[in-house]
Order: structure tokens, then sequence, then C-alpha cells
């Protein structure tokens, strides 16, 4: 019974990825005017207001993750502008750590998994998403003539190694109709990540990979013949624009 409703789980989250799904901005008039400061990020902005990502920058009509500093965001249904306070970094690069002496280390580390989340809370952060494979945005998020794409579009070289966006569970490694070889990794109970167009699929369904190990390479898109990777993030099954978590 169980494995039957895993089953049913992964064939819904397939099912919602193949399924394109038109939506029509809404417009909203009440919110507040918040002004970037320096260190401030989209993402964090977000998160200070209760916002959600992808509205907050489809009302900015900003096509990616970067704003600047100075710059004027308009916040939706906010009540009143908040002060962001600076965002504290506590790691500690390689080199750093050697050179302190080993009982430093100690505490460091023992001081450090104080602040690592228990297994249910991590079960819907937000992951650290790198770019699956090098190359060129050649098609956007969102809707473009009539149609919804549910993620998006980078050129590169054929045969080029696709990387894992973020550690998780493969769930799917076999080809999907008209999108060809589809690798789709679970990496949370919220979030997930679909990699379509490949040439060669090398990780298997149930394997679990690391960020940034190869899980295929970057072949041709059936119907263009044109090199390219259809890459998608999703969270709760639902499609965001993969440029507000990806790095600059």
């Amino acid at each position: 019974m169980l494995r039957d409703k895993k089953t049913f789980s992964i064939f819904l989250l397939i099912l919602l990825f193949i399924t394109a799904c038109a939506t029509t901005p809404g417009t909203d008039t009440n919110g507040v005017y918040h002004r970037v400061e320096k260190g401030e990020t989209l993402w964090r902005i977000a998160q200070t207001y209760n916002c959600d990502l992808d509205k907050l920058a489809e009302v900015n009509n900003l096509s990616d993750n970067r704003i600047e500093t100075g710059s004027v965001l308009f916040i939706p249904n906010a009540a009143s502008a908040i002060s962001i306070k600076p965002a504290t970094s506590s790691h500690k690069t390689d080199d750093t750590i050697k050179k302190q002496p080993p009982e430093t280390i100690q505490k460091n580390r023992a001081s450090a998994s104080k602040n690592i989340p228990d297994k249910k809370s991590s079960q819907s952060y937000r992951p650290g998403f790198i770019w699956p494979v090098k190359g060129k945005v050649s098609s956007k998020f969102g809707v473009y003539k009539g149609m919804r794409h549910n993620g998006i579009k980078i050129s590169g070289k054929e045969g080029a190694s696709i990387l894992a966006s973020a550690g998780g569970t493969i769930i799917h490694s076999a080809p999907i109709k008209y999108y060809g070889e589809t690798i789709i990794i679970k990496h949370n109970s919220t979030y997930s990540t679909v990699y379509s167009h490949l040439k060669e699929r090398v990780a298997r369904v149930g394997s679990t990979v690391r960020r940034g190990e190869k899980i295929g390479l970057l072949g041709k898109e059936e119907k263009t013949g044109k090199t390219c990777l259809h890459f998608e993030i999703r969270y709760k099954n639902r499609a965001k624009n993969p440029l507000y978590y990806l790095p600059k």
C-alpha cells in the first residue's frame, strides 16, 4: 500500500511537470515601497515581508534575482516598511580553519552543531541551488507566445556534464514524451528539480546524489534539434522561476 502511494506521488509530480498551466497575473494595489540597502537580496526581502518570491519579482518586473542598492521595490499587501538587519555570515574558509589550533576548531564545531536544523525542520528548507550546466539561458520562464514555459532552457555544448543543482534522491530517470531523457530529483518535502533533453542519463532511480554530482550528459531538443537543457525548480510541485533561485 505504501509503495502504491509513493508511485502515485511520483506519477503526480511527472503529470504536473508535463502539463502547462496558463495563469493570469493579478493586480495588487495595497502595499508599501521598500528601498534596497547594501547587502540585501531579493530572497531576504521576500522572507522578511513574508511575500512569495515569484510574486515579488513579477510585480516589480524583474527577470531574474538581481536588484541594485538604492532601487525601490513595491511589496504587495505589506502594511508598513520594514528595516532589514544586515545578514551575518558564520562560515569560514578551509584556509581559515586550518590556521586555527585543534581546540578552537572543536569549539567552533560544537557551537555550529547547535544551529543545525533537526530532521523534521530540514524537510522543507530551501536548498542552495547551483547551475546544472555551463551555458547561456536561451529561453526564460513564463508565458511566451501564448504558451507557458515551466522552466528555462540553457544552451551548451553537446555531451557536457549535467550536475545535480542540489543534493537529493532520484525519483525519475526515464524518457518523457516531448522532453526526451529526463531526470527528476527530490530534494526534500517541498523542493524538486527537473532536467530534460539529456543525451544520456547516469543517475538511477532511488540513488542519492550530492550537489554538483554528475547525473547525465547534455543532449538535443527533439523538436528543434538545438542543444539545450530544460531545467525546472519546483516548490510544492509548483514550477518556480529558476533565475530567482540560482546564483547570479
